[in-house]
């Protein structure tokens, strides 16, 4: 408890209201899905066995302005929202049903909740494989950014064929990093769409509810957890419990999947899991691309004591990738892709006991990962642009300090100064350019004119002709993407796979033959509580 002593006596700890903003509203629609009698679908459709990236088609009829919007915002959001679309296709596959949506116009408007559609409707499936709906609401709250349902589903795969999206109007697209924010909102809406949607995952009996909180039980991505987490007897994936209720079950709970873009929040790291991916064929609807560059890194190979012990206990924790302990210090995110800060709220009133880690009641930290503290912006650096402490799109704040942002940019936390500044070194979470050498197995920082090596194992280095240090991390938690190549945003990784592994159904053949790396597993069974299922009451954690 010296950690609480230090924040009550030296800084102000930030307040908030409890209500934090979730960026997803999507079980709060309670749209009611309907089934579309699709036995008689054309016979020219592919075979059985075929899959092929999928072809999503946003019908615009009913996409028009509200209030005072300008033109130029509604065509921005079309353009995102077309983007967005095709990003799918990079990563995902279905058996197409070609389907004739004869007579069928009134079933749709009146399931998809739209007073009008295209005129061509009939065809909508013929060529594609989902129609979304998109529309502004500005019956959404003010917390909520975004939400999307499927509404149509066919008859003959049960496959989600039709869904809304609505965006809420208030959100501004005139910030410097438009694109990228917008579009991690669209995908992780139009993701509930496809199959994270929980009346869609409970009709396919892929949750099961223990003590009020529903778990993912899926096979392949619960495969995928207990690979990732290093936890072979893990028997659940957790979904939210907290916040709306647009956002509790119809999430990853964020204490245990903090940085997958289908936790329930606006974080500053989002990427698209392997877990996330599984999902998807666990439906038995899509085949999928397991590739985002291993970007998830959040409680990687740190076995079942990451869902059996709390975030942080005594003042100190277990898990210090994932979760901090001094207020306002700096540090890089998980992921390395953004640099950021400790955060620590007071909320105003007591929060629950079970996740209380100081000895002031109010005091906690990321609402919805349990309270529990971690590296994050605050809300000031949002409200000018999206994304400012990325290492790919922010703003460089520490040019004296080397730091380049950039393509090829992640995060250290480190002090180096060149030996001739006359600067004092200061620890500073700071964006380097890298390189991978995948032969040595070596992450290279570029520092102005000089290059230094991290050691593949990572550690802290002092570099001749410097003064400071470095923490290098492991050679995988960066250069895990293989063939050398460097992907520090997760539509960039999409991007890498479709044109350097030859294993992707989207390769370009001559672009690169490399074999991807393959991350050693470093095994940990020296828990105690190793065998302990997370099917408990939540108050235990």
């Amino acid at each position: 408890f010296l950690l609480l002593t230090f924040i009550s006596i030296y800084i102000i700890i930030i307040s908030i209201n409890l209500s934090t903003p979730f960026k997803c509203g999507t079980d709060d629609l309670k749209i009611k899905p309907v089934t579309i009698n699709t036995s008689n679908a054309s016979k020219k459709r592919k075979t059985a066995n075929e899959y092929t990236p999928i072809k999503i088609k946003a019908d615009y009829t009913s996409f028009t302005k509200i209030n005072s919007m300008s033109d130029q915002t509604l065509q921005k959001a079309k353009q995102l929202i077309d983007e967005t679309i095709g990003e799918f296709s990079k990563f995902l596959q279905v058996q197409h049903s070609n389907i004739k949506l004869d007579g069928e116009e009134n079933t749709i408007k009146k399931a998809c909740l739209v007073k009008k559609i295209s005129s061509d409707y009939k065809n909508f499936l013929i060529d594609n494989d989902l129609i979304i709906f998109p529309s502004f609401d500005g019956n959404l709250t003010s917390n909520v950014l975004a939400a999307a349902a499927f509404c149509l589903v066919s008859s003959e795969r049960k496959r989600p064929i039709a869904g809304v999206l609505y965006i809420n109007p208030n959100l501004s697209f005139d910030r410097k990093n438009t694109d990228i924010y917008m579009k991690r909102i669209l995908l992780h809406e139009i993701t509930h769409i496809l199959v994270f949607h929980p009346e869609l995952l409970k009709s396919l009996g892929l949750i099961k509810k223990i003590n009020d909180v529903s778990y993912i039980t899926a096979p392949k991505a619960l495969s995928k957890a207990r690979q990732h987490f290093n936890c072979a007897s893990l028997t659940g994936i957790q979904l939210e419990n907290q916040g709306s209720e647009g956002s509790v079950g119809s999430h990853w709970e964020a204490r245990y999947m903090l940085g997958d873009t289908m936790i329930s929040t606006n974080y500053i790291e989002q990427a698209m899991s392997d877990i996330t991916l599984a999902l998807f064929e666990d439906s038995g609807f899509y085949k999928v691309n397991y590739y985002s560059g291993g970007l998830f890194k959040f409680g990687k190979n740190k076995g079942c004591k990451f869902f059996n012990r709390k975030c942080l206990y005594n003042g100190g924790t277990d898990f210090t990738d994932e979760f901090c302990l001094n207020f306002k210090a700096e540090s890089c995110a998980n992921t390395r892709t953004n640099k950021g800060q400790c955060i620590i709220y007071d909320y105003n009133n007591d929060i629950p006991e079970e996740y209380r880690y100081f000895t002031n009641p109010h005091y906690g930290g990321f609402y919805p990962a349990n309270y529990c503290p971690i590296i994050n912006t605050d809300s000031l650096s949002m409200a000018k642009d999206y994304c400012p402490t990325s290492c790919k799109y922010g703003d460089s704040s520490l040019l004296n300090y080397g730091e380049i942002i950039g393509e090829k940019s992640f995060c250290f936390n480190s002090s180096l100064l060149p030996s001739s500044s006359g600067l004092n070194p200061e620890y500073h979470a700071i964006c380097y350019e890298v390189e991978c050498d995948n032969t040595n197995k070596q992450i290279i920082i570029k520092y102005g004119s000089s290059t230094i090596k991290c050691p593949t194992t990572g550690g802290t280095l002092t570099p001749s002709d410097f003064k400071g240090t470095v923490i290098c991390p492991k050679y995988y938690d960066i250069c895990s993407a293989g063939s050398g190549e460097i992907c520090n945003d997760m539509f960039d990784c999409f991007d890498k796979k479709v044109t350097t592994d030859q294993n992707s159904y989207l390769y370009v053949p001559g672009q690169s033959d490399d074999e991807p790396y393959n991350e050693p597993v470093e095994i940990n069974d020296d828990d105690d509580d190793d065998r302990i299922p997370i099917y408990r009451n939540n108050n235990s954690y």
